[in-house]
């Protein structure tokens, strides 16, 4: 564990319990005007928000150096229902086994092939699958095995954020309503600057839990989405994809958002639970790439319009 998780991590146990000796100090009576079940939820949402923290600190699927990371791929799943290979007009994806598309090598970690939406990480110093990103607060990589652990931390975190912006407000409410000559201005600035920050922080993991969920719900990551020009085969997918659903006779709106690996919401989900339970289940993003390539089905999201239709 770096010296920077260690840190942000002792902030995190800081920032939760005084918040709680804040809110003892100015009510002397806070254990009694508080009820049990509000103290419990408060304890227990951050007790198990930090098990959560430390838990996705687990291997976010690091790829071995030295190795030869690409999984296999059966090159008869680009095969159209009619059993004649799709026309991909000069593209990389003429070739069955995709070999210009995929073959990408690291050269610091020493492997040949990465898999489709593997990246290496500068702060880390590893390659890992399918690379979300480098969360700074956790101190790790958020990538294939950890993401839904890291949207559970998310989750219980806002709640606890929420629980304790309840407890501070009231808090204030109390002394007040305890002290009739007081005012706004006798209660200490403390408090108030407690209730700034843990707003903010609500709102930031309020505002990162929907948008991981969307992500999961979708099968996009945030490196995909901020930096498209680094995934090429994005744009290649929507380009190809445009073509064949035109030859189908398929009329779909012009702002339409292709996502290569998006098999609607079940199918996105069951995979992202399926690593969350078993760090050595494997999935291949080159034959879900070419299965949702051939595919008429079209799953819409909300970014297919003509704000955000690039994404």
């Amino acid at each position: 564990m770096s010296m920077g998780t260690v840190c942000s991590h002792s902030f995190y146990i800081f920032f939760n319990l005084s918040i709680y000796l804040i809110m003892s100090s100015i009510n002397d009576n806070f254990y009694q005007d508080f009820s049990y079940l509000y103290h419990g939820l408060f304890i227990f949402f951050c007790f198990f928000s930090f098990y959560l923290l430390l838990k996705t600190k687990r291997s976010p699927g690091f790829i071995e150096k030295n190795s030869n990371g690409n999984l296999s791929i059966d090159s008869t799943i680009i095969n159209n229902n009619e059993g004649q290979n799709i026309s991909m007009s000069g593209s990389p994806l003429m070739i069955p086994k995709s070999d210009l598309l995929f073959k990408e090598s690291c050269d610091i970690c020493k492997i040949s092939n990465l898999p489709l939406r593997s990246r290496h990480c500068k702060k880390c110093n590893r390659c890992v699958l399918k690379y979300d990103h480098h969360c700074s607060f956790t101190g790790v990589c958020i990538g294939e095995n950890n993401h839904l652990n890291f949207i559970f931390f998310l989750f219980f975190q806002t709640i606890a954020l929420s629980l304790a912006l309840y407890g501070l407000f009231k808090t204030v409410n109390i002394f007040l309503s305890k002290n009739v000559y007081y005012k706004y201005a006798d209660i200490p600035p403390s408090i108030f600057i407690y209730i700034f920050f843990t707003l903010i922080f609500f709102v930031y993991c309020g505002f990162l839990f929907f948008f991981h969920v969307y992500l999961i719900s979708t099968n996009q990551t945030s490196y995909e989405i901020y930096h498209k020009e680094r995934c090429p085969y994005l744009e290649i997918f929507k380009k190809e994809r445009n073509k064949i659903i035109e030859q189908r006779g398929i009329e779909i709106e012009s702002t339409y958002a292709f996502h290569p690996f998006d098999s609607g919401i079940i199918k996105n989900i069951n995979l992202c639970v399926k690593k969350f339970w078993d760090d050595n289940y494997k999935i291949n993003w080159d034959e879900i790439y070419f299965e949702n390539l051939k595919t008429n089905t079209i799953y819409r999201n909300c970014c297919d319009n003509e704000y955000w239709s690039c994404c």
